[in-house]
């Protein structure tokens, strides 16, 4: 498993930057891999712009990128040396507090072990 992650440039214009004497090059609605350290570097990396005749921020020159979440979730995880766990259903009984991991389990339990009190509680719903 490695800790490589996409950024991807979610503006309208390409992306240039020079990063660690590195030159990036981001196509437009494109994207490119960086071990999750460095892009960590690289985003929180405050590059230069270039401004309009109005003194506004060129927006050919925006820094719009983002790291992917499933790619920075699976990363931070390896690098922690944890796995993600997975979600278990558990079906309770009401009557005892019993738990069983399927429905058709529970059921079961209740038809075999409490029977009685689901006729009553039938019967008083009518």
């Amino acid at each position: 498993m490695s800790t490589e992650v996409k950024i991807f440039n979610k503006n309208t214009y390409d992306y240039e930057e020079t990063f660690r004497d590195q030159r990036y090059f981001i196509p437009a609605g494109g994207h490119i891999i960086l071990d999750y350290e460095e892009a960590v570097k690289f985003l929180s990396h405050m590059s230069k712009f270039k401004r309009d005749k109005d003194g506004q921020q060129d927006p050919r020159t925006y820094k719009w990128l983002v790291m992917d979440e499933a790619d920075k979730k699976r990363a931070e995880l390896f690098l922690r040396n944890e796995q993600e766990e997975k979600a278990k259903k558990v079906f309770v009984c009401h009557a005892c507090s019993k738990e069983f991991t399927s429905k058709k389990k529970l059921l079961a339990h209740a038809e075999e072990e409490h029977l009685d009190i689901m006729v009553k509680e039938e019967e008083e719903n009518e």
